[in-house]
């Protein structure tokens, strides 16, 4: 790599070995990697929309519910060959309980060509909006410090950054969605409480794969997750995934999570621009008699001029 392309890597890396919020999470990761990895932006060449619906934990009341809408593409010229430039934007709605967080996100990704190869680097800004009534909460000690105060519309800024290296069959990847850590209510800060705090995390992921024959491919991914901080009890945790894909068009995966779960993911090309997955999450833990488990729903549309060209339901981009 030439010179510029090592002080762009230094750059962004710094940041990243500094120190990172506690982020959303979906099991299905693996197909739209721009909701914790900005410089994912534009990877698949094409301006994409994705749609993610999470319910964590089914009938237990006030269990998280997350929704996010998402959009990226590269920037330029269609018929150029390469384009360098990669812009994003996505919307995040999550409840929890008595909480409720609304975050907005912009991406921008610059894209390297190499030989075989794409390397990108990224960068996201944006902010939550959080709020927390505590009111609502039947409190064992009316007069408990920690719930003394709501929180309403608390506004936090945040930005991260993230490279992502990628070939026709292989990608990997490092990133941190939030470098900032802060409280959402500054008077917890004075009472030295740091119930609603922002908490760094770190991912890196990577996935390979392995043609079979002409109609079968197998793809093992793995993601890696470290939340420290914060008084986080399990800050590392890691997603285990091995995918069969059949014709470049039906997926069939299972995903051991260390966090003590196991998921199941079905995803289809239904078209060539529009594909869809749901996923479910088994959990393993004490908890596992008292709910119905997790459901995962997600929608992506890809908006394709050339119909010679078609998008695999990875990250793979097929001519």
């Amino acid at each position: 790599m030439n010179k510029r392309t090592l002080l762009l890597l230094f750059v962004f890396l710094l940041p990243l070995l500094a120190a990172a919020q506690s982020d959303q999470h979906y099991t299905m990761f693996m197909y739209n990697k721009l909701l914790y990895n900005p410089a994912y932006a534009g990877s698949r060449d094409v301006t994409s929309v994705n749609a993610d619906y999470r319910d964590q934990w089914d009938h237990i009341d006030g269990a998280p519910k997350t929704a996010t809408v998402s959009i990226d593409a590269p920037i330029g010229t269609y018929m150029k060959s390469f384009r360098k430039i990669a812009l994003g934007f996505s919307v995040t709605d999550e409840k929890l309980g008595v909480e409720h967080n609304s975050v907005i996100k912009a991406y921008y990704a610059y894209r390297i060509q190499l030989k075989r190869s794409v390397l990108s680097f990224g960068l996201s800004g944006g902010a939550d909006l959080y709020s927390a009534n505590y009111g609502k909460l039947n409190i064992f000690q009316p007069n408990d410090p920690n719930f003394a105060y709501n929180i309403n519309n608390a506004m936090l800024p945040n930005f991260g950054a993230g490279v992502y290296w990628s070939s026709d069959d292989w990608y990997c990847g490092f990133s941190v969605p939030n470098m900032l850590q802060d409280a959402y209510d500054k008077k917890e800060v004075m009472l030295n409480n740091r119930i609603a705090e922002q908490i760094r995390g770190y991912y890196l992921g990577g996935g390979y794969v392995y043609t079979v024959n002409e109609t079968v491919k197998v793809e093992p991914q793995l993601l890696f997750r470290y939340a420290g901080g914060g008084g986080v009890q399990l800050p590392f945790s890691a997603d285990i995934n091995l995918t069969g894909i059949f014709y470049d068009r039906f997926l069939i995966g299972a995903t051991y999570r260390t966090d003590k779960s196991f998921e199941g993911i079905v995803h289809m090309q239904v078209t060539q621009k529009l594909n869809i997955g749901y996923a479910y999450d088994y959990i393993l833990s004490g908890l596992n008699g008292y709910n119905g488990g997790t459901h995962e729903l997600m929608v992506g549309y890809d908006f394709v001029r050339d119909n010679s060209k078609y998008l695999t339901p990875r990250f793979i981009k097929k001519f």
